[in-house]
């Protein structure tokens, strides 16, 4: 062989090489991006439960709460100040939430059960009522989407549980049972 022919012979090979690392490259990404997506999702997912679990552990807010759904106005400025905070919180949740779904990063399964709590809280009057003066602090899409689903609740099209403890003691269930563990609601 003349060494033009192994020139040659090694252009193949080098050629064969980037083809081979190229492929390597594409698989690594794929995983990578795959392990950032499963991270984002857990991360969104934790999120949620920190606000649903801050609920649980702290009786006052628990209190302030259903104060506030039996009548807003008895709150005294501090207490609608943390329920301010705690609905901020919970909105910007939301808020990252969607744009994950509409980034492909949350799948409709997933999804679902956020958009079944958001039409929760927007169903609720105190909720509505703060979302009225708060939603200018949020995105257009997100704001679009609010009103959109406020819409379809004004229509009649979505009818969220907005009253866990009395749809908990209605029939509903296999048998005609109801669901003794409801959780309360916004």
């Amino acid at each position: 062989m003349s060494l033009q022919d192994w020139g040659a012979l090694g252009e193949l090979v080098g050629g064969f090489a980037v083809i081979a690392t190229l492929i390597y490259l594409a698989v690594q990404i794929r995983q990578n991006t795959a392990m950032i997506t499963a991270q984002t999702v857990q991360a969104s997912v934790d999120a949620t439960q920190r606000i649903l679990l801050y609920r649980v552990e702290h009786p006052e807010l628990r209190a302030l709460l259903r104060k506030a759904r039996a009548n807003e106005e008895d709150l005294s400025p501090d207490e609608y100040e943390s329920l301010a905070s705690y609905l901020h919180a919970a909105f910007m949740n939301f808020q990252a939430r969607l744009h994950h779904h509409a980034s492909g990063l949350f799948d409709a399964s997933v999804n679902e059960s956020y958009e079944a709590i958001l039409e929760d809280y927007l169903a609720t009057p105190y909720v509505l009522r703060w979302w009225m003066h708060a939603k200018a602090l949020y995105g257009a899409e997100f704001r679009d989407h609010c009103e959109e689903i406020l819409r379809a609740l004004e229509a009649g099209d979505r009818i969220p549980l907005i009253d866990w403890e009395r749809a908990s003691r209605e029939p509903r269930f296999p048998g005609g049972e109801a669901d003794e563990g409801a959780a309360s609601q916004p």
